[in-house]
């Protein structure tokens, strides 16, 4: 018996390597709060991501909106046409058959517009710092790498077509776009075209103006 517990007393780590051990990460040799440090830099945090999707959004407006005055220029002889119609959220079924411009229809539509671009922009930006390549975790490791220009370019298109069923299939009556109801299929699915080809123009904004500080 004796002989036993010195062969387990002599099997039993000492107290101070299981400090030693609990302090370093995974085998990488850097203390624990290091590396948690360094985890926090590559995670992309929400004020980020809704920063970048203000950007975006507003491309993805703009474009979207050219491409509305196009489809309604062709479907329904006003440009103002559709972008008036999203103001039926508010004004009902009257704004979809409206074709003058005014702040009642045209504006209210814009803005109804824009911050929905904005929304979906989000999604984009949020699976974009998802897709996101990390850096390594060491000191003076290089940042995260952004997604590839195709990559981007293939997420924007997802989103849209995400917003097209969403916005076609899921949502009531009273709060779809109301553009579909002025524009043929056809222009319809330029509009949303237009609409995800222009989130990955924010990724570009934003690093122009990065270049230029």
């Amino acid at each position: 018996m004796r002989r036993f517990g010195c062969i387990v007393r002599r099997h039993v780590p000492h107290p101070r390597y299981h400090m030693e051990s609990s302090i370093q990460h995974c085998g990488t040799g850097m203390p624990a709060d290091k590396a948690a440090g360094a985890e926090h830099e590559h995670t992309l945090d929400a004020a980020t991501v809704l920063r970048r999707a203000a950007v975006s959004g507003t491309c993805a407006s703009l474009l979207s909106t050219g491409m509305l005055a196009c489809g309604g220029s062709v479907d329904c002889g006003s440009a103002f046409a559709p972008v008036n119609a999203v103001s039926h959220w508010i004004w009902g079924d009257r704004a979809i058959h409206t074709n003058r411009p005014s702040v009642r229809h045209t504006v209210l539509g814009y803005v109804i517009h824009h911050a929905m671009s904005v929304f979906w922009a989000a999604f984009y930006e949020g699976a974009m710092a998802v897709g996101a390549t990390p850096g390594e975790v060491h000191p003076g490791a290089r940042p995260a790498a952004s997604p590839a220009a195709p990559t981007r370019v293939l997420g924007g298109l997802a989103i849209a077509g995400i917003a097209c069923f969403v916005d076609l299939k899921c949502t009531p009556h009273r709060l779809t776009p109301g553009f579909e109801r002025r524009l043929s299929p056809g222009m319809l699915a330029l509009v949303y075209v237009a609409f995800g080809l222009a989130l990955p123009l924010g990724a570009m904004v934003l690093r122009q103006a990065g270049r230029r500080a």
